[in-house]
């Protein structure tokens, strides 16, 4: 549909008018808690939203508004520092904002200078994965330790997945996977 792949051609430079309507947020939020209470109701499990480029919710006004109108015994976070950053955010910053609501975390990097040329060069999402916006850890701007400061400091519990976007045929993900462990062992 448009308004999809509108949200694909302008990931990480979303802007205000590329957003839902205030309809569309509340069709959009009715259905999120319908999905949370089913699953919780059927399983007893609790629900994480994934701000991730090229939906919906990307943009951090986006997740600010996703958190400011979902139950928030209901729907959590799960919080991936990459597309976050990418996005438009500072993860650090929006962690210490939602962190009672952040109950499972994607560790991604996001390469700054990717990012910058795909802003200048208007690349879609795929475009930007491509050329490798989303590097191994440590290669990128985010900041991995003082991530984990936080974490520590709030007693976080939860899973942390690492993830590493590519696209078929893209570098060798073996070897990035042992790359990507051996920063997190140094930052441990």
């Amino acid at each position: 549909n448009a308004t999809t792949e509108l949200r694909t051609r302008y990931a990480g430079r979303i802007r205000p008018e590329h957003g839902l309507t205030p309809t569309q947020w509340e069709t959009f939020v009715r259905g999120a808690h319908r999905i949370a209470r089913s699953v919780r109701d059927e399983t007893g499990l609790r629900t994480v939203f994934h701000p991730h480029c090229a939906g919906y919710v990307e943009a951090p006004a986006e997740v600010d508004t996703l958190m400011a109108h979902t139950d928030p015994n209901l729907i959590g976070l799960c919080f991936d520092t990459g597309h976050y950053r990418f996005g438009g955010g500072e993860p650090i910053e929006a962690f210490t904002r939602h962190a009672d609501r952040i109950w499972h975390v994607h560790f991604k990097d996001c390469h700054p200078d990717v990012a910058a040329r795909s802003r200048k060069e208007g690349w879609d999402y795929f475009e930007s994965v491509g050329n490798g916006v989303f590097c191994e850890l440590g290669k990128g701007d985010v900041d991995f330790p003082a991530f984990l400061a936080e974490l520590r400091k709030r007693d976080y519990d939860g899973w942390i997945v690492v993830e590493q976007d590519v696209l078929p045929g893209m570098g060798s993900p073996y070897e990035s996977a042992e790359r990507n462990l051996q920063y997190l062992n140094s930052i441990l």
